[in-house]
C-alpha cells in the first residue's frame, strides 16, 4: 500500500520534519514497517511554476517571433 500526504507550502521545513518524525514513531510503536520518503520542495517558487496554468492566449500569431515589437514597439522582423 502507498499513501501520499501533501502538506501546505506554508509549513516551515522544521515543522514538516517534526510531523514526519511523529509518523515514523507511530508506525514503529504499532509494529508497522514503513518507508517514508521525504520529497521536500525547494524554497524557490520559480521551480514550481507551471506555465500551462498561467499562460494566456493573446491572439497574436507572431508574438514569439516579434515579442520585442509588441512589448517595446521596435519594428517587426
Amino acid at each position: 500500500m502507498q499513501v501520499t500526504i501533501t502538506l501546505p507550502d506554508i509549513l516551515p521545513k522544521e515543522r514538516v520534519s517534526q510531523l514526519i518524525k511523529k509518523m515514523e514513531e507511530f508506525f514503529t510503536k504499532e509494529g508497522i514497517s514503513a518507508e517514508i520518503q521525504r520529497d521536500m520542495l525547494s524554497d524557490d517558487p520559480w521551480e514550481h511554476l507551471n506555465i500551462d496554468e498561467i499562460a494566456v492566449d493573446a491572439g497574436i500569431e507572431d508574438f514569439a517571433e516579434n515579442h520585442d515589437h509588441y512589448l517595446y514597439g521596435i519594428p517587426k522582423r
